[in-house]
């Protein structure tokens, strides 16, 4: 029968000197090096919305057992010192780094991102490089988009066995809180080692015009099967749905419709385990259940049958979370992933406040 079993938690990282200043952690990636090591880019500030938010880079030598904080993923110039980006990372085929994500154009560190419309700053959507397993990037590029939104790419993008990039994102309200381009999915793909992008794909699409595919997910299973999970949020009316999976049997060219998985998360995240299994671990913010959960899942015929799960951490009041205006208050923990480690063990990570600290967190998984 199939089992979860925690085995340990580890602290990737936590404020050394609360004392003596603030500092938050959030929003983790985590990425096997071909070395052996393991590294984790999150990003580091003040507040989840202070303007000295940015991406930095700690590394395990010991399986993720415990860090070494190394700093920020790259210096912000003049032009760009206010400005707050979000970056994950992803280990190409040949062994070098590949960091997407984005930054809010900024230019007063007394304002905040997001307004009491439901609104967003506008920014770019970013790429950077690294060859030497992440101790030094290129600088941040700026990548062409097709929508005058933000795409809110906040998970890593995922090279498939044919060595197609794919990224993914669900599109922020432009900052009168509108969305100009609808309830959709934007699927990025790149067949060049990520130097260029096509972002004309959609992935999702809610027939009923209502739900954005909030922090959209990636995985592949079987060779061009892949599929992406999501957070339903309608951030109009503040509410969330359950959980839905989108799926690709061309490589992301077409999608199926949204398949629900009957579950009442939101920031999720998911692995492949082989032959028709999937490792999912959701971020469960409201109702009664609130925690971070694991869960083994049965996709046979594309159809999400959940037939193992375990709560790995759960020590949080419930908070709505479906409208960008409070987000910033209420976001007490999510952005979970899980990852394969050398040894067979998955690493669930994922931020939260413990003690009044943000804190990167990871809990030590065997799978049955």
């Amino acid at each position: 029968m199939p089992s979860i079993e925690v085995t340990d938690r580890h602290v990737v990282y936590e404020n050394p000197h609360p004392q003596n200043r603030a500092r938050h952690a959030y929003f983790p990636g985590l990425v096997n090096l071909p070395s052996g090591d393991l590294l984790a880019l999150f990003i580091l500030g003040e507040a989840l919305e202070a303007t000295n938010v940015t991406t930095v880079v700690s590394r395990s030598a010991d399986q993720g057992r415990t860090w070494q904080f190394e700093g920020p993923l790259h210096e912000r110039d003049a032009e760009h010192r206010f400005d707050s980006d979000y970056m994950k990372p992803l280990v190409l085929s040949d062994g070098s780094l590949l960091a997407t994500g984005y930054r809010f154009n900024r230019s007063d560190p007394d304002e905040l991102a997001t307004n009491a419309d439901g609104g967003v700053r506008p920014g770019d959507n970013l790429v950077s490089f690294s060859r030497d397993e992440g101790r030094s990037w290129t600088p941040h590029q700026v990548v062409s988009r097709s929508t005058p939104e933000v795409i809110e790419q906040s998970g890593p993008a995922i090279q498939l066995r044919s060595g197609t990039i794919l990224a993914s994102g669900s599109l922020y309200p432009m900052w009168d809180g509108s969305h100009p381009s609808g309830c959709i999915g934007v699927l990025s793909r790149s067949d060049d080692g990520g130097a260029t992008w096509d972002d004309r794909t959609r992935f999702f699409k809610d027939p009923r015009g209502r739900f954005h595919p909030a922090e959209p997910r990636l995985c592949e299973m079987q060779d061009d099967r892949v599929v992406a999970l999501v957070w339903m949020m309608d951030d109009a009316r503040h509410e969330h749905d359950t959980n839905h999976v989108t799926v690709s049997h061309d490589g992301g060219a077409s999608w199926s419709d949204p398949i629900d998985t009957g579950l009442g998360g939101q920031a999720s995240n998911l692995a492949y385990l082989g032959e028709e299994r999937l490792l999912s671990i959701h971020s469960h913010r409201e109702g009664s259940d609130i925690g971070v959960y694991v869960r083994i899942v049965d996709f046979s015929n594309d159809t999400w049958r959940t037939v193992e799960q375990e709560k790995v951490w759960g020590n949080a009041p419930s908070k709505r979370t479906a409208n960008y205006a409070t987000i910033g208050q209420n976001l007490k923990f999510g952005q979970p992933s899980v990852l394969r480690l050398a040894d067979g063990d998955i690493l669930a990570t994922h931020w939260a406040f413990e003690d009044g600290q943000g804190s990167i967190l990871s809990h030590r998984l065997r799978i049955g």
